[in-house]
């Protein structure tokens, strides 16, 4: 094919001698239209590791499939400096490539067009308290929320904070759920772009048993919640029989539990104040006759602290 050179360009050629002319690209025109590249996937932002089909229009020495770098760019022949395509767009890219072929006068009217022909993929694992806990692919970045929404949100399990693993250098990131949720800081809404870890674990227990309707583990997720009267109602209510004192059970740094005493009935008529419970901790609500805290101290001497919460639940119901 022979090339059209517009004369003041040629003229310029002609004047311009150079020991390294021979490396040097003419400066060339190119047709109005340009067929685009064919490729089946749609267009989303540019990310490190995706293969990228380049076409500039009649120019088969420019045209190219490029995987773009871990820093982010690509190199185009000619180009002095490599191109900075993370974010972009194909269509952004194509008019970059464009202009700085003009500009560079390398080319006069380039024709480009930029097509993704394969997505760089990524992992980001959503594991703990969640409806549907694994790994997800993502060829783009994605919010917190996003991720948290895929795995379904979370269970009623599920503590009040999660943990943000971003990599294995950093500490986890402790974000409140609800926060994140009801959009009060929009920083928590971290961008994740692949390899991040996102964990939500069980929400502290208090265990409640005894004279109550349901004997049951009883979730904390705000310290608020975590009180006598409030795990009592969580149990749905005491039952007619109930002492006049209660007895909480906590253990300390040996795993050693330990009894405390707790004026229920006047907390129930609101005479002394409503007592804080701790996460592990088991309250007992007795009886009148006191069978129910005999036999609690038992299970605790014949169990031990490890495995004595689950079975007094499911042990000793009124």
């Amino acid at each position: 094919m022979v090339r059209i050179v517009p004369l003041p360009v040629l003229a310029a050629l002609l004047l311009y001698v150079s020991p390294v002319s021979a490396q040097v690209r003419p400066v060339v025109d190119t047709p109005v239209s340009a067929p685009s590249s064919s490729t089946s996937l749609p267009d989303h932002k540019i990310v490190a590791n995706d293969l990228l089909d380049i076409t500039v229009y009649e120019e088969p020495e420019l045209s190219q499939r490029r995987r773009v770098g871990k820093d982010g760019t690509i190199v185009m022949p000619y180009l002095k400096d490599a191109l900075k395509v993370e974010g972009l767009l194909p269509r952004e890219l194509q008019d970059e490539i464009a202009r700085r072929y003009v500009d560079q006068q390398i080319l006069v009217h380039p024709l480009v067009s930029v097509s993704i022909l394969d997505y760089a993929t990524h992992m980001v694992s959503v594991v703990g308290n969640v409806k549907n806990a694994g790994q997800f692919t993502i060829t783009e970045p994605i919010t917190l929320y996003a991720a948290l929404a895929k795995a379904g949100w979370t269970t009623s399990d599920a503590g009040s904070e999660l943990l943000l693993t971003v990599s294995a250098s950093e500490p986890p990131r402790r974000i409140n759920i609800e926060a994140l949720q009801l959009n009060k800081d929009p920083s928590l809404n971290v961008m994740l772009k692949g390899d991040e870890v996102v964990d939500v674990p069980v929400a502290p227990k208090v265990w409640v048993t005894g004279n109550v309707t349901h004997p049951q583990p009883v979730p904390i997720r705000n310290p608020s919640d975590a009180t006598v009267l409030k795990v009592v109602a969580s149990a749905e209510g005491l039952t007619q029989y109930y002492g006049k004192t209660a007895y909480i059970y906590r253990a300390d740094d040996k795993g050693i539990r330990h009894e405390i005493p707790v004026p229920l009935k006047d907390i129930v008529h609101h005479t002394k104040q409503d007592v804080p419970l701790l996460a592990d901790d088991i309250l007992l609500i007795p009886d009148d006759n006191g069978t129910k805290r005999r036999e609690l101290l038992q299970t605790l001497q014949s169990l031990g602290a490890a495995g004595a919460s689950a079975a007094i639940v499911t042990g000793l119901r009124p």
